[in-house]
């Protein structure tokens, strides 16, 4: 279905890339479609640009989009609008879909499922012993310059790092925009996303002590709220990939699960003592 690669874009790459970036391929066809992207120019930078404006469609659900919805997306990629400039910017700083092709390292399961182990144990204590706990075992377990876990604050409309470890550790309390942010940028997408020098995009960044190389961030969901992401960051030529993405999803996973478990264990005392 994908076997040569393509010198321009056209509609049916377009297209392609779109029905990639929403998530509506078929595994087989996806994994194929993969192993094309890393043979094929021109294809991966149709997909880079469709998935930074994924988030225009946020009214829909990308999963059963109607076919007048998909050429109103396809339309949309390739117009600039209102907000064009500013998904401009956005796009240059993501580089998502190279995670699907680079090189594989193989992460050590047997130190993972300890880790899970360990996190276990934080279920008892508070929210935030849970969230440090968590960006230290990221930091080792994707050999990070710094892991954080960004809380979102929706009636100030911001991202506090709450929990920080590694090189940018003093950086504890600091604040990013929540509409104009790769936090920001990654609830908006709805999924994990991977920035490329995001000082080039986000400037505030360009006052920290420790540049930042590549920044691999997924959001993080209590029910179906929005809690926060979790992130790693390196600050030398260290680049991610999947099995970096496969574990800080399963981190983003048991956090929200688990902060879920401990806000109804809170509530349930509340409702007992009174």
């Amino acid at each position: 279905m994908f076997d040569k690669t393509h010198s321009v874009s056209t509609d049916e790459t377009a297209e392609q890339a779109a029905l990639y970036c929403l998530g509506d391929f078929r595994s087989a066809d996806r994994k194929s479609y993969e192993e094309h992207l890393s043979s094929c120019a021109s294809c991966r930078a149709e997909v880079e640009e469709c998935s930074a404006v994924i988030a225009e469609l946020a009214l829909i659900d990308s999963s059963d989009l109607p076919s007048k919805s998909r050429t109103d997306f396809l339309t949309r990629v390739r117009k600039e609008n209102a907000n064009g400039r500013h998904w401009s910017r956005i796009r240059s700083v993501i580089i998502t879909p190279q995670l699907s092709v680079r090189p594989s390292r193989k992460k050590n399961h047997g130190e993972i499922a300890a880790t899970f182990d360990k996190l276990a144990d934080r279920l008892s204590g508070s929210e935030q012993e849970l969230l440090e706990a968590l960006v230290r075992a990221a930091l080792e377990l994707c050999d990070a310059g710094t892991a954080g876990f960004s809380v979102l604050y929706e009636n100030e409309q911001v991202f506090r790092w709450d929990a920080l470890a590694g090189a940018l550790a003093e950086a504890k309390g600091g604040t990013t925009p929540r509409t104009w942010s790769p936090c920001g940028t990654t609830l908006d997408l709805g999924r994990p996303q991977l920035f490329s020098n995001p000082s080039r995009c986000f400037e505030y960044f360009r006052n920290s002590a420790h540049e930042i190389f590549e920044g691999l961030v997924v959001p993080v969901y209590v029910g179906e709220e929005p809690f926060g992401t979790l992130w790693v960051a390196s600050h030398d030529e260290r680049t991610f990939n999947k099995e970096d993405l496969q574990v800080l999803q399963s981190f983003a996973d048991f956090c929200g699960t688990s902060v879920g478990i401990m806000r109804e264990r809170q509530a349930k005392q509340g409702s007992d003592a009174r």
